[in-house]
């Protein structure tokens, strides 16, 4: 049996998730991997929380443990520089990063995104040449003039699955990482398209994001309600798609890691988006285990 060490891994994140998006939606190819977990999330916005998650620092689950191959872990990485833990750790690593880590390891460090900040066409984005190679499905960084709220299909990530997992499958081992941009708003994917009402909402939504102004009243309960749907259907549809991934990749039997970079508030604390501290961005969902066999 392969070591968690030496196993090919697969990092995603679900960009804004909520925690209580993930309890509420069907993921039953998620749910291969186990459970969801409550985790808190050190980020409040993409960049932070990918710089620690790169660094091994992905969300802490908050009452439960990891479970791998049959062993429990508090943590899934813990790099050399953190300060001495007895936590019990899945993967202890030595190198800067996650992926130099794995490429030390001989795997082969693919990554995938789908928000700017990923977009390796931009001059101030780094995050994209910590991998040997990386593919970017988003709009350019600099098309901001454009209407965000619109209906997505290429530049979903994960509408390009069957791509990665033909990546992936290229090399004895692979590290994976892929960053799922479909729970971001404007909510939208090939099986949710923008009606009326929603254009709306996720127009409004955006002036409340770009603000950040205390607005309580912004929205009633039923529009609040009919938001937290446009996520929970954008994340059942990166299920969907994950289960091509999964179906594809399950006879390596990979590490899997999935989770949120950070949540959304949606005026519980009377403010709207993320990039501030509020408990419903920094709880965030996690999925963790060893990939099987077999299908959902």
């Amino acid at each position: 049996m392969r070591s968690l060490q030496d196993r090919d891994v697969i990092l995603i994140t679900l960009d804004s998730c909520r925690y209580d998006t993930a309890k509420r939606a069907r993921t039953p190819n998620l749910d291969r991997l186990g459970p969801v977990h409550r985790a808190e999330t050190t980020g409040t916005y993409t960049l932070p929380a990918h710089v620690a998650f790169f660094t091994g620092l992905i969300p802490a689950l908050v009452t439960d443990r990891h479970r791998f191959a049959g062993a429990m872990f508090d943590v899934v990485w813990r790099s050399a520089a953190a300060r001495p833990s007895t936590k019990a750790t899945a993967v202890p690593f030595t190198g800067r990063t996650l992926m130099d880590h794995y490429r030390g390891r001989g795997h082969r460090v693919i990554g995938a995104g789908g928000v700017t900040f990923f977009d390796p066409d931009e001059p101030a984005n780094w995050l994209p040449g910590l991998f040997d190679e990386f593919h970017y499905y988003g709009r350019p960084n600099r098309t901001a003039a454009l209407s965000r709220v619109r209906d997505r299909d290429g530049t979903l990530t994960l509408a390009h699955a069957a791509e990665l997992a033909d990546l992936f499958l290229a090399s004895d081992r692979s590290f994976l990482f892929i960053n799922c941009p479909s729970t971001h708003v404007p909510y939208t994917t090939p099986l949710s398209r923008l009606n009326a009402e929603a254009e709306e909402l996720v127009g409004r939504l955006y002036e409340l994001h770009d603000s950040k102004d205390h607005a309580p009243a912004a929205f009633s309960r039923d529009k609040v309600a009919a938001l937290l749907a446009l996520q929970v259907r954008a994340l059942e549809w990166a299920d969907h798609q994950l289960g091509i991934l999964f179906a594809a990749l399950a006879d390596r039997e990979p590490l899997v890691v999935v989770c949120a970079d950070h949540g959304e508030e949606f005026g519980e604390g009377g403010r709207y988006g993320h990039g501030h501290p509020h408990s419903t961005v920094t709880t965030v969902p996690l999925w963790s285990g060893v990939l099987t066999g077999g299908s959902a």
